[in-house]
């Protein structure tokens, strides 16, 4: 790769990480050209770029980023998963990881906190933001809808 086209690719990266919040490091040893491109799929309406990329210059494109912490997860091949949506890509990533075990996950970054495996999987349990809507609406509109049941319940009665 020529000189131009690494700082093409690293300010390309930099302006990736600048509308994400969160970033995450895998280690890709062993899967098949299929698998990766299955998990390129699923991933790709959460993410603005995943990519397989060269540990160097993704340093250098996080470098004076908030990601920066990240690099020092970067010591294999990685591919690098930088999220529009982290929870969501939490949860793609360690449903594939349960089903291939060639996939490796690193580590990452959401909001301030730098996350290991451990807490990627944990954060992957959590309910999602339409989740949490869906359950916050049901529980405003449960009492109106009893009210409601009680009350066509008791103009039946009249009758």
């Amino acid at each position: 790769m020529r000189r131009e086209e690494k700082s093409d690719l690293i300010s390309a990266l930099q302006s990736s990480l600048k509308s994400a919040n969160g970033i995450f490091i895998i280690e890709n040893h062993g899967l098949t050209v299929r698998e990766m491109e299955t998990l390129r799929n699923e991933l790709r309406p959460l993410v603005s770029l995943f990519k397989v990329v060269k540990n160097r210059l993704m340093k250098l494109a996080l470098k004076d980023t908030n990601f920066e912490p990240v690099s020092d997860l970067m010591k294999h091949p990685t591919a690098v998963a930088v999220a529009k949506d982290g929870l969501a890509v939490t949860k793609v990533l360690a449903k594939f990881a349960e089903a291939h075990q060639n996939l490796t996950i690193v580590g990452g970054k959401m909001d301030a906190e730098l996350l290991d495996v451990n807490g990627i999987v944990q954060l992957s349990k959590l309910p999602s933001l339409l989740e949490v809507r869906g359950t916050i609406a049901r529980i405003l509109i449960e009492p109106a809808s009893r009210l409601a049941r009680v009350s066509a319940e008791y103009g039946k009665k009249q009758n």
